[in-house]
């Protein structure tokens, strides 16, 4: 029985994460949306160089389903501009991300997060100020473990 649901587990999880849309100014409901000139909340901008302090997600699926934390070495970024694109480096690892401001602190960022039928979920920043900001996608409960992301920076 426990292997049944662990390959149901597995199943289910390959078919949320198998399809993967790139944004590239599309909210999650399909209109485009030109918001990512204002990248200001309040007085803080979210625009510009961030210093990665951790980076913590879940990986596996199933039993193997763990918490990893990634504390930020010298040279780690996320680089946020104001033409809809973040690009980070995690030790030598680069990633180009396509993002979209929802609202006054919601943001959609492609491949952070769980991706639900080729939508990412809508994450949060939270604690901005001129110096530290943390986004957080949600936190999401499956029979085949938890999934959520959070990224610490600084400046």
């Amino acid at each position: 029985m426990k292997s049944l649901s662990t390959i149901f587990a597995t199943v289910f999880l390959l078919t949320l994460c198998s399809c993967n849309k790139n944004l590239n100014g599309v909210n999650p409901t399909g209109n485009t949306k030109t918001e990512n000139s204002t990248l200001n909340f309040g007085q803080a901008p979210v625009a510009g160089n961030w210093n990665i302090v951790t980076d913590s997600t879940y990986a596996g699926a199933g039993y193997s389903n763990h918490p990893v934390n990634y504390a930020g070495q010298p040279g780690d970024y996320f680089n946020i501009s104001t033409n809809g694109v973040i690009y980070t480096k995690e030790g030598k690892q680069l990633d180009t991300l396509s993002y979209q401001l929802m609202g006054d602190t919601a943001i959609v960022i492609s491949t952070f997060g769980l991706i639900v039928n080729g939508v990412p979920a809508v994450s949060h920043i939270k604690n901005l100020s001129e110096t530290t900001m943390v986004i957080a996608s949600p936190v999401i409960l499956t029979p085949g473990g938890v999934f959520s992301r959070k990224v610490t920076l600084s400046r």
